[in-house]
């Protein structure tokens, strides 16, 4: 069920750099495993949804010196579209905990973004964070961060996940978080996100 880290070996054209595939059945196959393994699902998901973005390497549990990084993003070759104000580098972190992970949980997050000199996050958490529906705890940390260091950090929950498995744009997906976090845009309320 793991991908190693080099089976990318070619930098996609500008043609394919727009372009995201993904198997939905596999996708779907980890998020039915949600729960049960102590994060290991969610963690495979999203190393293998990030090494399907077009021109990114990903690498799967990598530790330094102080932290466990869950997942770790490369983006190599060309970037033509908002990919190229992330920077090269990015760090996910994967939380399938049976509640939205809260204010503490961010502000680690964020210091280990800081730590790498990372402008950019993916916070996999299966229910969300906290405060997200009122603007307030995690959700307004992770905007005052933002206000604060520049670091964006785009949330993807269960249900979001869900719908890249029926077939929606990861990376579209992405640059509209990333806009919502940039632009300071009052996001759509999904009943279903």
């Amino acid at each position: 069920m793991e991908l190693d880290d080099e089976w990318q070996s070619e930098i996609p054209s500008i043609q394919e750099s727009g372009m995201f595939r993904c198997s939905g059945p596999f996708v779907k196959r980890l998020l039915d495993r949600l729960g049960t393994d102590q994060g290991k699902s969610l963690e495979h998901l999203a190393h293998y949804l990030v090494s399907t973005i077009p021109g990114c390497r990903s690498y799967l549990r990598r530790r330094s010196r102080s932290t466990d990084y869950d997942v770790v993003g490369l983006f190599e070759g060309p970037a033509f579209d908002f990919r190229s104000e992330l920077g090269r580098l990015f760090v996910c972190e994967c939380k399938d905990w049976s509640k939205p992970a809260d204010f503490t949980a961010i502000a680690k997050f964020c210091r280990v973004l800081d730590s790498v000199k990372s402008r950019f996050g993916i916070f996999f958490s299966r229910d969300g964070i906290s405060g997200s529906r009122n603007d307030n705890d995690a959700e307004r940390e992770r905007f005052k961060i933002f206000l604060d260091r520049g670091i964006v950090i785009v949330v993807l929950t269960k249900n979001e996940l869900e719908r890249v498995a029926e077939g929606a744009n990861f990376v579209s997906m992405l640059r509209i978080k990333y806009e919502q976090i940039r632009l300071d845009l009052r996001p759509d309320r999904d009943p279903k996100a």
